[in-house]
């Protein structure tokens, strides 16, 4: 039977929420474990996946936080290393940021730990919820790729 986007919307949302809640024990405990916040991780992953240096704005906008909650957040990201925070060459009152080799391989790190906990989840279904999970998904990925 056709469900109702209403219907199709709430058991979508079921399934997120099991699925991260069963694939991401390892890495909510690494993140921890780095002492890293929510945040931070939000920021560190969109300067690691830019084609270029971004100002704080450019981040803020990107996330829909404000801007003084990204302000902190890069703050403690440039104390640890994992982000540098150079004058802008065309207005040197901003500020541009980039992704540092550490802060690279802590998002490595933890999309690796993303991805296994996605291939454990996987590997527990049938065959055939395999080859059905695939089959809905296809084109629904490519209408959305980048």
């Amino acid at each position: 039977t056709a469900q109702t986007a209403e219907e199709l919307s709430r058991d979508l949302g079921v399934f997120v929420n099991r699925l991260l809640a069963s694939t991401h024990r390892d890495l909510f405990a690494a993140i921890e474990k780095a002492g890293l916040s929510i945040t931070q991780v939000k920021c560190l992953q969109v300067l690691y996946e830019a084609d270029a240096p971004l100002s704080l704005g450019a981040v803020s906008d990107s996330l829909g936080l404000s801007l003084p909650a990204i302000s902190r957040a890069v703050d403690a990201l440039v104390r640890r290393g994992e982000v540098k925070r150079e004058e802008d060459p065309r207005d040197r009152r901003s500020k541009l940021l980039t992704v540092t080799a550490r802060g690279r391989a802590t998002c490595e790190r933890l999309l690796a730990l993303r991805l296994a906990g996605i291939r454990t989840f996987v590997a527990e279904l049938e065959p055939g919820e395999q080859q059905a999970l695939a089959h809905a998904l296809s084109p629904v990925l490519q209408r959305t790729a980048p």
